[in-house]
């Protein structure tokens, strides 16, 4: 089934995998292609009227899940690969298994059998048509639509199909709602008296400001010896791109208040995953701030430095984007990182102290 585990990794007692990173989204995978095979069984069973041999459940196991290239010839074989292609992000192997258990939900027992040539425009609309009772949202239903199609273009790549109906079908885009808070609510945030527990969250929420909207991933995973030279120095997790942040007094405090041991924070040394951390951080920062979460800090930082005319390019240098243009990483030469650390510090003195 493409799963590694190491021994430790799977209590054989109650069938489940443990002490893994992923172990909630392989366990609830295994749950599916278990409940997969068990209908399999019986359908099998009802069309011989007859319990099947040991070699006839083998040969209908190897048939649902062996990576053959009968498999992987069809859509779902194909979107299988790529859930399990280890080369992916992790996040990423994720996103595509839902849209895969998506089109099977939407086929049922149909999605085995469906082919790269049964999906066509109208296909499309109708998928999409399903997708709106539970992906409302346009830009969520088009995260589903953009893996269907990177599907296409590898079966395209390994000559599987021919057929691209993405040439007539256009995934739509919404605007995102702008996610960043006024000068003054960030100002009143600072001191607003706050319960021992949300501390912490209210304190990440501005040590991820003060290192100019790093991503929650980037922060909670980062280790001690990746501060260098008064820097912190980490590559990032959604692009792979090397990134270096100076860190200013104010983000020093907050690292210094809760310095951990095998991680910068010491509340990541036993968290189980950091989506965990951050689902609880959103839901506190909504109580203080109704609709804010961890974005607003990545998205107030940009805003703000706008506000101050800092030039587009360094803006988006702060935030760790490519170059469009140039496709150059962020190791930036000296120049451009003290461009980069003089914008991050005027928006921090513009945000505390009212400084231009």
């Amino acid at each position: 089934m493409g799963i590694d585990l190491l021994p430790i990794q799977w209590n054989n007692d109650k069938k489940l995998i443990v002490k893994h990173p992923r172990k909630a989204f392989l366990n609830s995978y295994l749950n599916e292609m278990i409940v997969k095979a068990e209908e399999s069984l019986m359908t099998e069973q009802k069309k011989q009227g007859s319990a099947l041999s040991k070699i006839q459940v083998k040969e209908l196991m190897s048939s649902l899940f062996c990576n053959c290239k009968e498999q992987e010839g069809n859509v779902v074989g194909l979107f299988k690969k790529m859930v399990n292609d280890k080369t992916k992000r992790k996040r990423t192997q994720e996103i595509y298994a839902v849209t895969l258990r998506k089109i099977e939900k939407f086929l049922g027992k149909d999605a085995n059998s469906l082919t790269f040539e049964d999906i066509n425009l109208k296909w499309l609309k109708k998928f999409d048509e399903w997708l709106t009772t539970d992906c409302p949202h346009l830009n969520a239903r088009a995260i589903h639509f953009r893996n269907l199609r990177a599907v296409f273009n590898k079966a395209i790549e390994d000559d599987l199909t021919t057929n691209y109906p993405f040439r007539k079908f256009k995934i739509g885009k919404e605007a995102t709602r702008k996610r960043s808070l006024p000068v003054e609510q960030i100002r009143s945030l600072r001191t607003m008296e706050v319960e021992p527990y949300q501390q912490k969250y209210v304190d990440t929420f501005f040590l991820m400001f003060y290192l100019m909207g790093i991503n929650a991933i980037d922060l909670l995973s980062a280790t001690p010896d990746q501060i260098v030279n008064g820097r912190l120095e980490y590559k990032r997790a959604k692009t792979g791109t090397l990134y270096s942040i100076k860190l200013e007094p104010e983000a020093l405090e907050i690292i210094q208040k809760y310095k951990g041991k095998q991680h910068l924070l010491r509340f990541c040394d036993k968290m189980k995953s950091y989506r965990f951390f951050m689902n609880k951080m959103n839901n506190c920062m909504k109580k203080l701030i109704p609709g804010c979460t961890s974005y607003y800090a990545r998205h107030s930082v940009a805003s703000i430095a706008a506000e101050l005319d800092v030039p587009l390019d360094t803006i988006a240098r702060m935030l760790g984007h490519m170059d469009s243009t140039r496709r150059v990483t962020l190791i930036y030469v000296d120049f451009n990182r003290n461009k980069v650390d003089e914008a991050n510090r005027k928006v921090i003195d513009y945000v505390l102290y009212n400084k231009r």
